[in-house]
């Protein structure tokens, strides 16, 4: 066909794989989760209620930020208005279903993923939670379905699957770092 001549080429150097969460290379310059992070907000109760509520950012979904506040701050407990604007939902739901066969843990995990703009984790669903959320989204129980340590094997396998997921994501960004 035709005679091209091209350079011999030097076989491309593979690029080092760094694991270690705190490595010293700097992360990708877009990443929320190295960025400066706001003052921690305090306990409502203690504040100034803003004119405009509604101007307020939301850094993540309202449910996380209550994660921390039912157990610290009992004014926000009592809250039952508050809706998560970016699914406008109400905050999850920790009450055993009607015709719910046996209790659950209302336990909640906080995970090692942290949050962006604050100094806290992400805080995982109890068994109550996920099972609330299964019939929300249209499961039914039926006899020998499940049992008491199904649910809670079943939360071990989803937070070890987003534990996992995130050192991925610290995997990817230590290769893709500038």
């Amino acid at each position: 066909m035709g005679t091209s001549t091209s350079a011999p080429s030097t076989p491309p150097t593979p690029p080092t794989i760094s694991v270690n969460p705190h490595s010293a290379a700097a992360p990708p310059s877009g990443c929320p989760m190295h960025q400066k992070k706001p003052e921690a907000p305090g306990c409502p109760m203690h504040k100034e209620v803003p004119q405009n509520a509604e101007s307020q950012s939301c850094s993540g979904p309202a449910h996380q930020e209550r994660a921390y506040e039912f157990v610290q701050c009992p004014m926000r407990a009592s809250t039952k208005d508050d809706i998560d604007p970016s699914n406008m939902m109400p905050p999850p739901n920790q009450t055993p279903a009607p015709d719910q066969p046996f209790s659950l843990s209302l336990n909640r995990e906080e995970s090692k993923i942290p949050r962006a703009n604050t100094d806290k984790n992400w805080v995982y669903p109890s068994e109550q939670m996920f099972w609330n959320a299964m019939l929300r989204k249209g499961w039914k129980w039926k006899e020998d379905d499940l049992k008491p340590e199904d649910m809670s094997n079943i939360i071990k396998i989803h937070n070890q699957n987003n534990e996992q997921a995130w050192t991925e994501i610290l995997k990817w960004e230590a290769l893709h770092a500038k």
